[in-house]
């Protein structure tokens, strides 16, 4: 029996059709490989020369603190860098924050929690090795400004340059061997002892601060408003 032509037009558009459906989802697949796995970006206002800052003696349990000894306010973060809500935060207020602990006005204390992911543990670990080389803040923001990165080693290598001009070799080391990988599950530890049940979470000295209503200019009236310690 002959097939009738329009069954045949059928045939090739389903054919057409499923070779389109290929071509997108395999073109996604090769963006999103692209994404996790590409070099660190700049960041602007992010480079500092390590030998500006003060490097960070690393504490089991303990946060690294960014900004001016004695500043009268304390705000404290608890974060996971593959948290898609912390880097939307930090977008919102991380230049708010930036400015008031430049001006001596905040301290930060963060927690970088790490329960996403490998890559959330190999980025807690690599922001204590930068703050223990003293470049932690500027770090701390490159890891949040390139957060849909894996964070694989050669990455978080790559950001400290990025950040410090040349990291120092300490600081690659401490990367690739994972130095303060019991840090990093202090911190956790920690967190759950403080009853931190999801990130981000953020205090002013000691308060809860209602992080879905945090704005810019409420987090500066809360900062001017803050009882000094």
């Amino acid at each position: 029996m002959t097939e009738q032509p329009g069954r045949t037009d059928r045939w090739t558009l389903a054919v057409v059709a499923v070779a389109l459906v290929l071509v997108i989802v395999g073109g996604g697949v090769a963006l999103q490989a692209w994404r996790t796995s590409r070099a660190p970006s700049a960041v602007p206002g992010a480079t500092a020369a390590p030998a500006a800052l003060t490097p960070a003696n690393i504490t089991s349990g303990s946060p690294v603190r960014f900004g001016q000894p004695g500043a009268p306010v304390t705000i404290t973060m608890y974060a996971d860098f593959h948290c898609p809500h912390c880097a939307d935060l930090e977008e919102k207020i991380g230049p708010t924050l930036t400015a008031a602990q430049q001006s001596g006005r905040v301290t930060l204390e963060l927690y970088p929690m790490a329960f996403i992911d490998a890559g959330s543990t190999a980025a807690s670990n690599a922001v204590a090795c930068a703050a223990e080389a003293g470049f932690g803040e500027p770090y701390y923001r490159g890891l949040f400004a390139n957060s849909a990165l894996k964070w694989s080693t050669s990455q978080l290598t790559a950001l400290g340059d990025l950040v410090a001009g040349t990291a120092p070799e300490s600081f690659d080391r401490c990367v690739t061997d994972s130095s303060h990988a019991d840090w990093v599950q202090s911190i956790n530890a920690a967190a759950d002892a403080k009853g931190v049940t999801g990130t981000p979470t953020m205090f002013l000295n000691g308060n809860p601060v209602d992080i879905a209503s945090l704005t810019p200019d409420t987090l500066e009236t809360m900062i001017e408003q803050a009882p000094h310690k």
